[in-house]
């Protein structure tokens, strides 16, 4: 369980910086239609759901590893995160540094601990969520039993007070039974374009996400911004050829079916519940986009998507982190550690926490490393440190028998 939470914590705020960044889109670019601005929260779901990254030139994420798995079991207790802004790393650090510092004492694997028990937290906060939504669910699926079929898929019913979508393989549309008919003609086109977009999926899908990941604030910020982006979108959708008399008409009709308790929490999709008053005002001022606009507006969500969806490469993380004080060759040498180092660490993930590489005489012919490999486990079979070896012997151009190699358990390490 601490694994799973510790890989989706990190997934979390990997993903908590493209969040930020569709935020702002949303403030700063008014043009841009608001179905590009859902595909930029497409975006978020792909960085939250997808376990895995690439690295490219152009990723501007660190690394989808801010919290690595050896948590507060780093000699003497020591916590680092690395978010990749050098300032917040730097006071987020000083402050661990200075609540978990040599001599602090800390029952051994302490962090793994404490992952286990956010663990249980997390796996109690996504199942509440998921039971709420289904009995919210199926007392509206019960109350919506004594509806009466007004024309294919829309029904009309005394429950209801503002129009909407409701299903997932089936869905309906459902209205109030005392819904004015002027007003209907605009929901029920308003309704079936969510139809069309496949809202009711898409929302269905967010929300998933959204228990999965509902630790998150950011995660909630963007559950509501996409509820009323894709009510927009909509909006777009349905009056991109009308008039402007038929435009008022519209917002009428959104203002007379408007409703301020919410039935639940991810159904259904409301005509008239999201962001009344924001939504009149996009419909009165809106104008179709030029294609100057859909060409720069689609031009942003493509470099979002490869500055975000990507991590920042290794080479251009380990170039940071060697100080610029040393010669061409020590820097050379420092680079080989830390790729060695990395290499050997994605050897087997599942136990070892920690490696250290100290090369000597690298540009020589008689090269040596000392490699030391820190485990979970009490030890390593001697086939699997010949295998590190011959990693290390390949990588590095030298033999074999230069490489000294030696495995120490995580807790007979930090018990002394």
């Amino acid at each position: 369980m601490s694994d799973i939470f510790l890989k989706l914590l990190n997934m979390s705020l990997a993903a908590s910086w493209l969040i930020v960044v569709v935020v702002i889109l949303r403030l700063i670019a008014r043009k841009t239609p608001r179905w590009i601005i859902c595909l930029s929260w497409g975006l978020v779901a792909i960085r939250l759901v997808c376990p895995f990254s690439i690295e490219s030139p152009f990723g501007l994420v660190s690394s989808d590893e801010v919290i690595t798995k050896n948590i507060l079991s780093e000699s003497h207790h020591k916590l680092n995160i690395t978010t990749g802004v050098k300032t917040l790393d730097a006071v987020v650090n000083e402050y661990l540094g200075d609540t978990y510092h040599e001599g602090t004492t800390l029952e051994y694997d302490y962090g793994n601990t404490l992952m286990s028990e956010l663990g249980m937290i997390w796996i109690c906060g996504a199942f509440g969520l998921l039971l709420y939504v289904v009995i919210m669910n199926l007392r509206l699926r019960g109350h919506l039993k004594e509806s009466v079929l007004l024309q294919e898929k829309i029904c009309l019913c005394d429950y209801v007070r503002s129009p909407f979508v409701f299903g997932f393989f089936r869905p309906y549309i459902y209205l109030p039974s005392g819904i004015d008919e002027s007003d209907v003609e605009y929901v029920i086109a308003h309704e079936k374009a969510h139809l069309q977009r496949k809202d009711h999926i898409w929302k269905m899908t967010a929300f998933l996400i959204l228990a999965i990941y509902w630790f998150n604030p950011l995660s909630w910020v963007a559950f509501i911004l996409f509820c009323r982006d894709i009510e927009l979108a909509c909006d777009e959708k349905v009056i991109k050829n009308m008039s402007a008399a038929e435009k008022k008409e519209y917002s009428e009709s959104l203002l007379s079916c408007s409703f301020k308790k919410r039935i639940a929490i991810v159904y259904p999709l409301a005509f008239g519940e999201v962001g009344v008053k924001q939504r009149v005002k996009s419909i009165l001022r809106y104008k179709r986009p030029t294609f100057a606009v859909l060409f720069l507006s689609f031009l942003g969500f493509i470099v979002i998507g490869i500055c975000f969806l990507t991590n920042a490469s290794q080479k251009h993380q380990f170039n940071e982190s060697i100080s610029t004080d040393l010669s061409p060759a020590l820097v050379q040498t420092k680079k080989k550690e830390i790729e060695l180092q990395q290499m050997l660490l994605d050897y087997d993930k599942d136990n070892i926490t920690e490696v250290a590489v100290i090369l000597e005489d690298f540009d020589d012919i008689d090269a040596y490393a000392n490699i030391v490999v820190v485990g979970k486990e009490k030890v390593m079979d001697e086939d699997e440190q010949n295998n590190m070896k011959t990693i290390a012997s390949e990588f590095l151009n030298i033999d074999g028998l230069n490489i000294y190699l030696v495995y120490v358990d995580s807790e007979t390490l930090y018990s002394h």
